[in-house]
């Protein structure tokens, strides 16, 4: 038998389970584009891959009103009138534009003109969507213009666009528009999605795993002549890696790929498993899964279980690397010869357990848990006599032809022009991340997953990168940070001490009143108020006071006072303080500034990654 190198890979992954990413790995903004996209409701018979930033026109709108609705597959391009004087019955778009105007989606001008290649506006936009949705003039009483953008605040269709009434606007604006449009109700309650025939999911909202696994096929292992396995122009798809879009470039060898040919549209998961098979399961003549590092993994089909079967190549002690579809099961194997991996992570802990060496005795073995940057945790045997590892030190493990090699590592020095991210979050200085970077935020023991975008207009400090990578093209492929976000922490009020046979903190948090313990070497903000906590194993370790402001205006995502932006964290609190008490309540609720006198509080400023971490409002 192999001598079995004890290596486990322990269930913290962040693959997703089906084509939809892992919430921490996919935007909003990436969520709305990969549902809209899919739909075609961007789809126009001109300049159909226009970019995100380009200003769409009258014309190119009239045909996304109708891909949105109910009529999209009766309409033709041209049409057998000429309504407008500058849209004749040969143009490109009259038939769309005949089909919005005729149903009161839009409109033309006094002069007899449409203008079609004017930008649309916002408030022609949001009339189009409301006439959509079942609304008409005579909803609109008073001004118009007002009633017609107060209903677009009310129905949700403002979110995540940040333009004025007449302001023009851009792809990705309409996109967030339409989005928002599928997850309102319509004029007589019903879910604009479900009119559509689109399946909601328990929270009401159009259900996207329903929606992207509908006609999809694979998987495609990226390898050899794959691209010949899917029916379209892969550099014409849109792709997504991990949940991120990417191009074809991004795709590596041994990636898993999923299409749609309807939507024209390819979904790529990189999760690799290395390891040595503990087991075969149930056995070896009927096997449905295997086992690797305590973890089991099922077969997708039977033409990878053949290979763990009885008259397959792989045994229990054999090294191999799992490749993962959708939902997690294994579509794909790779022997020792095919795929040698080196994976770098951060130490989380050393110590020694009991292993089976080849001759089936069991002896005793260093072992060394660490995380690396996609936040994948693993456990790996190595000889502590020959290498020195602590917790948060970094380590690098290599597998080379079934045969691990462990060391320290020592990352070199950040070399980047600034430590600046960019205001979309995909620039470090003037370098690039790549469009599948994994980043990890580290504080201690505690780390979580992060999106690029969480880091816009941040500054962190050379300090504050603890280990980066490089792919082939000089893009930052790998990034580990350390308490970048502030994300780690936990917030709430501290409303006082007592004290009896041992010193407790009390606060609340997430509207629960709480007694914390006090360690005795703690480091305590003693001011009542909004506080950060930093909790090891539920014992209070550190915390320090909030900045507060006074608020001005709410937007979607930011609060401003004192003509700045404040932006809010996706996880924050509200709370009302009335008669000595804090209620938790919602933004919304208290959202009347004449009523209300509403105070912000952040940890550190946006632009060195802070974020809105309480928020109270008191009656005036």
């Amino acid at each position: 038998m192999r001598k079995r190198i004890a290596f486990m890979l322990c269930a913290v992954l962040l693959a997703a389970t089906v084509l939809a990413p892992a919430a921490t790995r996919i935007s909003a903004a990436d969520r709305a584009a990969e549902v809209i996209n899919a739909l075609g409701i961007m789809e126009t018979d001109r300049d159909f891959n226009a970019p995100g930033t380009s200003i769409v026109t009258r014309s190119k709108f009239s045909q996304m009103l109708v891909n949105l609705s109910t009529v999209k597959n009766d309409i033709a391009g041209e049409s057998n009138v000429s309504l407008f004087k500058d849209v004749r019955k040969t143009h490109w778009a009259s038939g769309y534009i005949q089909t919005a105007v005729t149903k009161g989606w839009m409109s033309g001008y006094l002069n007899g003109t449409f203008r079609p290649t004017q930008g649309i506006n916002l408030q022609e936009a949001v009339y189009g969507v409301l006439a959509l949705l079942g609304y008409s003039n005579s909803d609109f009483a008073g001004s118009k213009v007002n009633a017609i953008m107060k209903l677009y605040k009310s129905k949700g269709l403002d979110k995540n666009i940040d333009k004025g009434a007449t302001d023009l606007l851009t792809v990705n604006d309409c996109v967030n528009l339409f989005y928002n449009t599928l997850n309102t109700t319509n004029k007589a309650g019903t879910k604009y999605a479900s009119v559509l025939g689109y399946t909601l999911d328990s929270k009401g909202n159009i259900d996207y795993l329903s929606l992207i696994n509908t006609g999809v096929e694979g998987p495609v292992i990226a390898k050899g002549g794959w691209y010949s396995e899917i029916p379209f122009s892969v550099s014409m798809a849109q792709l997504y890696k991990n949940g991120v879009a990417c191009k074809y470039t991004d795709i590596d060898a041994y990636d898993v790929l999923y299409y749609s040919k309807s939507f024209k549209t390819i979904w790529i998961y990189d999760s690799k498993i290395t390891g040595t098979i503990g087991s075969i399961n149930p056995n070896y003549t009927a096997p449905s899964s295997v086992t690797i590092g305590g973890t089991e993994y099922s077969f997708a089909d039977t033409d990878v279980a053949l290979r763990f079967s009885a008259m397959g190549d792989l045994k229990e002690g054999r090294v191999v690397t799992l490749l993962l579809g959708k939902d997690k099961t294994v579509v794909g194997v790779l022997d020792i010869d095919e795929y040698n991996v080196t994976m770098t992570g951060y130490v989380l802990s050393t110590g020694t357990h009991i292993v089976e060496d080849e001759k089936d005795n069991y002896r005793v073995s260093d072992y060394v848990t660490f995380v690396d940057a996609a936040g994948n945790e693993y456990t790996q045997d190595y000889d502590s006599s020959q290498v020195l590892l602590g917790e948060g030190s970094l380590v690098q493990v290599k597998f080379v032809d079934g045969t691990a090699s462990v060391s320290s590592y020592t990352a070199p020095d950040p070399v980047f022009s600034s430590y600046t991210f960019s205001s979309d979050g995909l620039y470090l200085g003037n370098t690039a991340l790549a469009s599948d970077v994994k980043i990890l935020d580290l504080k201690k023991n505690r780390y979580t997953s992060v999106i690029p975008e969480r880091l816009a207009n941040a500054s962190i400090g050379s300090s504050s990168i603890l280990y980066y990578a490089f792919n082939d093209s000089r893009q930052i492929s790998e990034l580990i940070l350390k308490g970048a976000t502030g994300d780690l922490d936990s917030y709430g009020i501290f409303t006082g001490m007592s004290y009896g046979n041992s010193t407790t903190y009390n606060y609340i948090i997430d509207g629960t009143s709480q007694a914390l313990v006090v360690d005795s070497s703690a480091s305590l903000n003693l001011d009542e108020g909004p506080s950060g906590f930093v909790l090891e194993d539920g014992i209070l370790t550190s915390s320090y006071a909030l900045t507060g402001v006074k608020v001005s205006s709410i937007g979607v995502t930011t609060v401003q006072a004192n003509n700045e932006k404040y932006t809010l964290a996706n996880k924050y609190d509200v709370y009302l303080y009335l008669d000595k008490k804090y209620v938790l309540t919602t933004l919304d609720k208290v959202s009347n500034l004449t009523k209300y006198t509403v105070m912000a509080y952040y940890d550190k400023p946006t632009f060195t990654g802070g974020r809105i971490r309480i928020i109270i409002a008191a009656p005036k």
